[in-house]
């Protein structure tokens, strides 16, 4: 059943899609210094997005996979964030409550739209490297994402990851199913931390992750440079088998899209170079355009290539903030659990190196002209989903939500059960008359995801 939160101030409400988390602790100290008034409101119906009239408020959108990343997204935002400090947030909120599939020893990818200067660009920070265990990728990738589009402070957005770590957050459920299954991977610093008497915890118990908070401690406070350069860097480089110099002079990679006219809109997906990655997405995107619309999903996922073999495990988001900055991002450990060791003392899960970008698909649909997003979403693979799932999820929400102006919830409930994978949605409906848009956000109830529209009201709003 839906859920109902209000806040310390008396000020908030929300109804999210079902699920059994709460969301982090309170960010009460965020709220006073900013001194935001927000009212985040149910996905359903969706809100109107007035960013072309005047006297509004603005309406942000959050989509995860992960709950308690979700709501701290939804916090972020109306503690004066914009989509890139919600998704940094999301992304390090991750490393604890699901690290699992986030972590530090991994990375991912992540498609963004700076809706001020008009520009959409890939964040390649996928975990690659030519022996057994990638190159961590992940820190350098998130920061690099929050210090180039970011409004807040880094340590506002790194504090809340590492208090969840330290305070025994409550194991979640997709956490708990990936104990269960793939708990056997993992060595024994591992199973010390993430199995405590030796047995994959239940959902909603307590677990601590003390070295996990040790070191997000670290990077909020001296940014990720000691991972890379500092004391972290010589024990990461040892336990994982991974040649220092790769680890130090490792840098995300900034590049174009791939982009698909779709007027006066344009779908842009992930430019990377492995297999799955933004191009074959766009081929199948295309290869349906002279089917009927019924058709339209079988033939693109045709023409994509699923099923056989199997994708490594991922999770993802979508965020929308209200001055139409967007970020959509899918993050892995090239396995469940990745290689299964820990560099001792850090929390940090060594990543199988990625060959494949099947994994996840994130994408969204702008348009530069006016400075405007209009779709976002990211399709992840579950543990023994077979290739090109991340792509096959994304296309099969995609489609419709950008050709019918389907909502996020419609899609989710509609869509067959033997496509594979899960997707994070944030849709709208264009008016073509005043030039609004109603939009909503949901997150994949088969994660189960999470989706919240929030109400940003500026600090004069009259309460």
């Amino acid at each position: 059943m839906p859920t109902t939160e209000t806040s310390l101030l008396g000020l908030r409400t929300a109804r999210t899609s079902a699920h059994r988390n709460q969301g982090p602790s309170s960010t009460a100290a965020i709220w006073r210094r900013w001194g935001a008034i927000a009212i985040a409101v149910a996905i359903l119906p969706g809100c109107v997005n007035t960013r072309f009239r005047t006297g509004d408020p603005l309406f942000a959108f959050v989509a995860a996979d992960e709950p308690r990343a979700a709501a701290l997204a939804r916090d972020m935002l109306t503690a004066g964030g914009n989509a890139a400090d919600a998704a940094a947030a999301m992304a390090l909120m991750m490393t604890a409550t699901l690290p699992s599939r986030v972590g530090f020893g991994g990375g991912g990818v992540c498609v963004t739209f700076d809706a001020a200067k008009r520009e959409n660009r890939t964040l390649d920070f996928l975990p690659r490297g030519a022996g057994t265990a990638a190159v961590p990728a992940f820190l350098r990738g998130v920061y690099a994402l929050q210090g180039t589009m970011g409004k807040l402070r880094w340590e506002q957005v790194a504090v809340q990851a590492e208090q969840a770590a330290y305070r025994n957050p409550a194991v979640s459920r997709a956490f708990a199913q990936d104990l269960a299954a793939h708990g056997n991977r993992l060595d024994a610093d591992a199973r010390r931390i993430l199995m405590p008497g030796g047995q994959p915890p239940a959902e909603g118990t307590p677990l601590a992750q003390t070295d996990a908070g040790n070191l997000l401690s670290q990077v909020r406070r001296l940014g990720v440079g000691p991972i890379y350069n500092g004391s972290f860097s010589g024990p990461v480089a040892q336990a994982l088998g991974i040649d220092p110099a790769a680890l130090r002079g490792y840098q995300p990679a900034w590049r174009g899209t791939v982009s698909v006219p779709q007027k006066p809109y344009d779908l842009q997906f992930a430019d990377l170079p492995e297999a799955g990655a933004g191009q074959a997405i766009a081929a199948a995107w295309k290869a349906g355009e002279d089917a009927p619309a019924a058709q339209r999903v079988a033939r693109a996922l045709q023409a994509l290539g699923t099923g056989g073999g199997a994708e490594a495990p991922a999770a993802g988001f979508t965020v929308v903030d209200g001055n139409e900055n967007a970020v959509s991002c899918a993050f892995t450990l090239g396995a469940p659990f990745g290689t299964g060791r820990m560099v001792p003392g850090t929390g940090m899960l060594g990543a199988v190196p990625v060959t494949s970008a099947g994994f996840g698909a994130p994408a969204l649909l702008t348009n530069v002209i006016v400075g405007r997003t209009l779709f976002g979403g990211t399709g992840v693979a579950n543990p023994g989903d077979g290739r090109n799932a991340g792509p096959a999820a994304l296309l099969a929400a995609a489609l419709p939500a950008v050709l019918g102006e389907t909502q996020a919830p419609a899609i989710h409930a509609g869509r067959p059960a033997d496509i594979p994978g899960r997707v994070s949605l944030v849709t709208c409906q264009r008016n073509t008359e005043n030039l609004s848009k109603a939009c909503q956000a949901s997150g994949d109830p088969r994660a189960p995801g999470v989706g919240y529209v929030v109400e940003i009201a500026p600090p004069d709003f009259g309460l």
